[in-house]
């Protein structure tokens, strides 16, 4: 592979993940997919840190098998370098390149903190580790992005069964939002271009779907069960 097939192979996969991260699909699969088949590696997993700091597997490619190692060389990895691409030899998974900065355990930050690792059984072909040294910077800049895109994507599924589950309305939840956000019946009315009236039956059959009489509960059951960003 030339290097001029690496830079159109690298911006490929940055267009496919942009187009995919505006359409709410799973960007994060996508970089494990096409990063792992270019390379072929034996395996790929995002990974990330949980509420306890403790490694996870965001996605993985082709499956799940071996994503709980690559967590773990994750989770064992010491820098040594300014780099964002670096590697080494694990005894079962082969040869193991990682790409990304060090996981943050900052809560602010956490969440949108990605590291990509690949193994290979046999070594990465001379290719292969040109191809993930070119990929190293544009993944940096593309990992947080594509997080942010599936955290959005896992709230809005969320909220969606939530509301389900609580047999809210689209437009009953959407009134419970603006009540969140401390707007009284008649500022929500202008914003919804309804009547005060409706909004008040509306915020009627929230509280009785939630079996609440009072609004800052009503508000602190819908955060609870996912329907309003806490």
């Amino acid at each position: 592979m030339t290097r001029e097939e690496r830079a159109i192979a690298i911006l490929d996969l940055m267009n496919q993940a942009l187009a995919v991260i505006g359409e709410g699909d799973d960007a994060e699969q996508l970089i494990c997919r096409v990063l792992g088949k270019a390379s072929k590696a034996d395996g790929a997993a995002l990974i990330g840190l949980d509420a306890a700091n403790h490694t996870i597997s965001h996605a993985a490619w082709p499956n799940d098998r071996l994503a709980t190692a690559l967590a773990d060389v994750a989770a064992r990895s010491v820098r040594r370098t300014d780099s964002i691409l670096r590697g080494g030899q694990h005894p079962i998974l082969g040869e193991v390149v990682l790409i990304g900065a060090e996981l943050d355990e900052q809560p602010a930050t956490r969440a949108r903190s990605r590291l990509l690792v690949l193994s290979r059984r046999g070594g990465f072909t001379p290719d292969a580790k040109a191809l993930l040294a070119e990929a190293a910077a544009p993944l940096s800049f593309l990992m947080p992005q594509a997080a942010d895109a599936c955290q959005r994507s896992r709230q809005v599924h969320n909220a969606a069964e939530a509301a389900a589950a609580l047999n809210l309305t689209p437009r009953e939840v959407e009134v419970l939002r603006l009540l969140a956000d401390g707007l009284l019946a008649r500022t929500i009315a202008t914003r919804l271009g309804l009547s005060p009236r409706t909004v008040h039956k509306h915020l009627s059959n929230v509280y009785t779907k939630l079996g609440v009489h009072d609004r800052l509960v009503a508000v602190s059951i819908a955060r609870e069960h996912g329907l309003i960003a806490a």
